[in-house]
């Protein structure tokens, strides 16, 4: 269908390119996750994959989330900042008040999100260190001889961190929702539709 003359039209392709990338960094943090309990790689059946194998891949996916986790934070940082600079803004006018309360010490999303950007360089250090080290407390893999035969299997160290990563990305996707990086789902009532913004482009333009 063709464009009238006349007829206005709205397009904003920074927010398809941002919504893609977005969705892209989930996706593979969702086939991370799968890989991280259950061992399966994407594309490779399951019957193909050992149980000694499995085990090194749910291990191996602890970089893959935590690599998603930070990628979420370093797209979400620039408009976590804005808005949080903005209410922090708001909520002290007075540069008195900005200096007795610095924004690096505001409770707000940003810094939030800086918190867990640390969290996850932890999280990158502790797997460093178990592949370094030659104790067996920190490893996340060990491996057994059963029937003269050696299986491999995660730790507790392994489930304790996943766990913990369940729960970062719990917050770090909270953030991105309510700072309208990602969409629930759900049509926001104050967004305008593309015939309000038509209607309110000609009305500008007639009045202009």
């Amino acid at each position: 269908m063709g464009i009238e003359s006349g007829e206005l039209k709205f397009f904003n392709p920074s927010k398809d390119v941002s919504r893609e990338i977005t969705l892209e960094i989930l996706i593979r943090h969702r086939d991370s996750m799968k890989q991280a309990r259950t061992g399966e790689i994407v594309g490779i059946q399951m019957d193909d994959i050992t149980d000694n194998k499995r085990a090194y891949n749910k291990v191996r996916a602890l970089a893959l989330v935590i690599s998603c986790q930070k990628e979420m934070i370093t797209i979400s940082r620039a408009i976590l900042k804005f808005r949080s600079l903005q209410k922090w803004r708001k909520k002290y006018r007075e540069d008195i008040n900005q200096i007795e309360n610095p924004f690096d010490k505001d409770d707000n999303d940003y810094n939030k999100a800086k918190e867990w950007l640390e969290f996850l360089r932890m999280c990158e250090d502790e797997i460093r260190k178990a592949e370094m080290s030659r104790t067996k407390e920190d490893d996340f893999i060990v491996s057994k001889l059963i029937d003269g035969e050696e299986k491999f299997n995660v730790t507790k160290n392994f489930h304790e961190m996943i766990e913990d990563l369940e729960d970062s990305y719990e917050d770090i996707h909270l953030l991105m929702l309510t700072n309208k990086i990602v969409s629930a789902g759900i049509e926001e009532d104050e967004e305008m539709t593309y015939k309000e913004k038509e209607a309110e482009a000609i009305r500008r333009v007639q009045e202009a």
